[in-house]
């Protein structure tokens, strides 16, 4: 029987392996089918101008390398070659670099390239781009007879106090136009903030009650008060959103009823009914919702049958930001750190293999029983190839271990296995060291070029008496480069070590979320901002379970806070279980802070203090400017105010909130900003508004797609320009055939209207990159022409060679540095 049994089923996955490979190959093929469609566009558009302007055409070839299989007709041979992504057309007399002087042989033939006038070379050059450009147009208009779903251009949320707030935008406005250029949806609005002008008024045009409006926006470039040291352009609008949960987190379980379930519909929150029409300005207050959420629900079992009310419990997300700029190892309530679990795993990484889940809480990591997030990063990146043991809580509290290997991160930040600090200003010599080195891992790359635990750093890379930020920089950047860093010993000998940084190590995973529901103090954090903290002041000691405050019970972080708050200026007994599971009991002292002082907490919005709503203050990229809430920018102004009373105070008791004002004196006790280190967020996504995008007529469908070409073109140049100029957009975010493939399987899985738009898409960019001033590319060859038709002569032979074969280098540099990218991406 069993025999007979494992037979069949052997049969069954014999006949059912095809399917399910064929399952996950056929998108990739589609797609590797429609790059090559989009090529070989590309190149028709050379072969028929060639052809009308009577050059002979030798080849068309779609792809490179061997060819696989291919015909002659006429005068032409057609090929496809082994690599499908790319093509040419080889033209009598068209030489690029293999022996520019055969174009001498043939310049007096009538049906050479060379031979042509420069206007019909320039039609011909400029083919390929133009058939991608009408190919693109042609794409999108069938989307667009047919139709896409799209977020609508409708503005939802304004918040408070931002430039579109004061530029008069409200919501329920419908976006026409930004800078004269037509909006369709909103993604074109985030886009167009994004790429406008840097410092310079946005024009909006905005459909409001049938009307429409001219308004003029001053976007802020700085960073807000809901950001991590990040500046980017913005006016605050958010698009509309529905009640339908389309995404849950981590810390979400789904097999629990009185948890959100992707597909319910939010119908009431903290009282008020959620309606369709207000569930964009309502969702903002699900965050610090202290009454019931309702959702419908469908029964599974009975899909056609009536939703079902069922009340849910979400918790929000939890954020708690550094005290201080060595980062995530300080992270902490009043000194009190929190465990973290996973955030994100992806599915193709070395942390799913080991069987890590996201929302799995971390109880050990390499040996150190509940790691910081510092400590988790700095073992994964030392560690390349290496087995680290880990121990984790699964969201059913049942508590797993294993081993997880990292891979090498080739495009990650160099390490020496060593943590590099800045050395306490109050310490520290005038015109001495600025940073030591905090913690050197045994028989580390640092340690075996001779540096140790507690050493000064006198020199680095030529730099004298560099900050840890510098040091850091260097380190980071200088994979498998020696540098030179002179030391000073803690006996006071100098002495030069030559260490070479390595690439680090990578699992795939984000491990930021903090274990709300698990009260457990990691670690202490001994001082913040330069004095003890009140979590040291107490005695504390890591591995305590929190289990009351004043006699009240409390089982999860963000209770723990409230109370924090709601004591702020006197001391409270903390009872606990140590880890030694013995009771005890602790007086912990919670300072006030200006959120205190106000009586509001983490969602509160601090929007002027003393009449300034911005300050500058230093970061790794120099003095800048910052919001006033922003919680460095609150403590920098409350220093300079210390000893003044009456300080007139602008806040929001939350993002829908009315404008409210205080005055407050303010004491050198009150100038931590602890309360505004920590953060909220909604722990579901509802889906966005949308609308059928889509032409009334065929003429409708064309105009649409004529926009969404320019659209695409226009967004290119821009990122390109932001490349390389500005630097605000990083190389590493650019996909190359590989990553095009991979995206392009994504959206064949999602239906053909998408992946047709996707491949417009393409098109789009391809014409772009197509017609750049570079060698090699049409763009080159366009420039080699306008310089002929200049002068009257061409360009030497000798100057296209060599320009032409640095482009060609450049270009397979590129190509390998993308693809290598796109590979480390896919498959690490």
């Amino acid at each position: 029987m069993c025999s007979l049994l494992t037979e069949s089923g052997l049969d069954l996955v014999a006949q059912w392996a095809p399917l399910v490979i064929w399952g996950k190959v056929w998108p990739y093929l589609v797609m590797l089918i429609g790059f090559s469609l989009i090529i070989f566009v590309h190149e028709l558009g050379h072969f028929l101008v060639a052809k009308w302007a009577d050059v002979r055409v030798e080849t068309f070839a779609i792809g490179f390398g061997r060819e696989l299989f291919g015909f002659t007709r006429g005068e032409t041979r057609y090929s496809f070659n082994v690599l499908p992504l790319g093509g040419y057309v080889k033209m009598l007399g068209q030489e690029d670099f293999d022996d520019k002087s055969k174009e001498l042989q043939f310049k007096e033939d009538p049906r050479s390239f060379v031979n042509k006038s420069v206007g019909r070379r320039m039609a011909i050059v400029s083919a390929g781009v133009i058939m991608n450009i009408l190919f693109a147009c042609f794409l999108f208009m069938l989307v667009f007879m047919i139709g896409l779903e799209a977020p609508t251009p409708r503005i939802a949320f304004v918040e408070p106090d931002s430039p579109a707030d004061r530029a008069g935008l409200l919501p329920g406005d419908v976006v026409q136009e930004i800078n004269g250029e037509r909006i369709l949806e909103f993604n074109e609005v985030r886009m167009a903030v994004l790429l406008a002008p840097l410092h310079e008024p946005i024009e909006f045009v905005v459909e409001r009650n049938g009307e429409m409006k001219s308004l003029r926006i001053e976007p802020e470039y700085s960073i807000p008060d809901s950001t991590k040291d990040m500046r980017r352009q913005i006016v605050g609008i958010a698009p509309g959103v529905t009640r339908e949960i389309i995404v849950v987190g981590p810390e979400i379980d789904q097999t629990r009823p009185d948890h959100p379930h992707v597909g319910d519909l939010i119908v009431e929150i903290d009282g008020v009914e959620v309606t369709d029409e207000n569930i964009s300005e309502v969702i903002n207050t699900l965050v610090y919702a202290k009454g019931d959420v309702f959702v419908e629900r469908l029964d599974p079992t009975d899909p056609d049958g009536q939703p079902r009310r069922v009340r849910v419990d979400i918790p929000p997300i939890l954020t708690l930001y550094p005290s201080e700029e060595e980062g995530e190892g300080l992270i902490s309530v009043l000194g009190l750190r929190p465990l973290i679990r996973f955030s994100y795993v992806n599915f193709k990484g070395r942390a799913h293999l080991a069987g890590i889940e996201a929302g799995d809480t971390i109880l050990s990591w390499d040996d150190i029983r509940y790691p910081s997030p510092a400590d988790i990063r700095r073992s994964i990146q030392e560690c390349p190839e290496r087995d680290i043991h880990f121990a984790v809580r699964k969201l059913d509290g049942k508590v797993e271990s294993g081993f997880v290997r990292p891979k090498r991160n080739r495009n990650g930040q160099a390490t020496i296995q060593a943590v590099c600090r800045s050395i306490d200003k109050q310490t520290r010599s005038e015109g001495g060291p600025r940073a030591y080195f905090a913690d050197v891992r045994q028989a580390g790359w640092a340690h075996q070029a001779g540096i140790e635990t507690g050493d000064e750093i006198l020199r680095c890379a030529k730099t004298e008496n560099p900050s840890a930020a510098q040091v850091n920089s260097v380190i980071r950047t200088s994979a498998k480069k020696r540098i030179c860093v002179d030391v000073r010993k803690t006996d006071g000998e100098t002495r030069t070590a030559r260490v070479r940084p390595k690439r680090p190590g990578s699992i795939d995973a984000q491990y930021n979320l903090v274990a709300d529901d698990v009260l457990i103090v990691g670690g202490i954090v001994d001082t913040i901002h330069g004095e003890p903290s009140p979590a040291a002041v107490a005695g504390l000691e890591p591995g305590i379970r929190i289990k009351a405050v004043n006699g009240e019970p409390v089982s999860r972080w963000r209770d723990l806070i409230d109370v924090f708050r709601e004591s702020a200026g006197s001391a409270v007994e903390l009872s606990y279980i140590d880890a030694n599971r013995q009771p005890g009991t602790s007086m912990l002292r919670v300072p006030h802070c200006l959120r205190t002082r106000l009586g509001v907490g983490p969602e509160a919005r601090i929007v002027s203090i003393d009449g300034k709503k911005k300050v500058l203050i230093p970061t790794n990229r120099g003095s800048e400017e910052a919001a006033v809430g922003y919680r460095k920018a609150t403590r920098a102004i409350l220093t300079e105010l210390i000893g003044r009373e009456n300080v007139t105070i602008e806040y929001r008791e939350n993002t829908l909130g009315e404008l409210r004002t205080s005055l407050v004196d303010v004491t050198e006790d009150m100038i931590d900003p602890w309360l505004g280190r920590i953060a909220f967020s909604a722990n579901i996504f509802t889906a966005p508004e949308t609308k059928l995008l889509k032409g009334e007529n065929a003429l409708d469908a064309i105009l649409i797609g004529v926009h969404k070409t320019y659209y695409f073109i226009f967004q290119v140049y821009k990122i390109l320009e932001r490349m390389v100029f500005t630097r605000s957009v990083g190389i590493d975010s650019v996909s190359g055939p590989l990553g095009i493939i991979d995206i392009g399987g994504e959206f064949a899985r999602s239906g053909f209207v998408k992946f047709v738009f996707f491949l417009a898409i393409i098109s789009a960019n391809l014409a772009v990159i197509n017609f750049l001033p570079l060698p090699i590319v049409d763009g080159g060859l366009m420039v080699f022409l306008i310089i002929e038709k200049i002068k009257g002569a061409p360009v030497s032979l000798r100057v296209q060679v060599a320009t032409q074969m640095v482009g060609l280098f450049l270009l397979i540099g590129f190509f390998l540095y993308i693809t290598f990218n796109d590979a480390m991406r896919l498959w690490g």
